[in-house]
């Protein structure tokens, strides 16, 4: 395990979890019919997710909005 300071840790952690996020995101795909992609309330739930971790995030860096 590495040793220093454990915020910068984490955030090196977040920056490459985003990278790999954005790397599936940008990965060729093919175009579904309509009905047949992804539900578009699972892409919601998702986003809910994002911003819930994100608004944790500014929370703990006492950067509440």
């Amino acid at each position: 395990m590495e040793t220093g300071d454990p915020t910068s840790h984490a955030l090196a952690r977040l920056e490459q979890a985003v990278e790999r996020l954005a790397e599936a995101a940008a990965q060729p795909r093919v175009v579904a019919a309509p009905g047949e992609g992804v539900p578009r309330a699972a892409v919601a739930a998702i986003a809910d997710r994002l911003d819930e971790t994100i608004a944790r995030l500014r929370a703990a860096l006492g950067e509440d909005q």
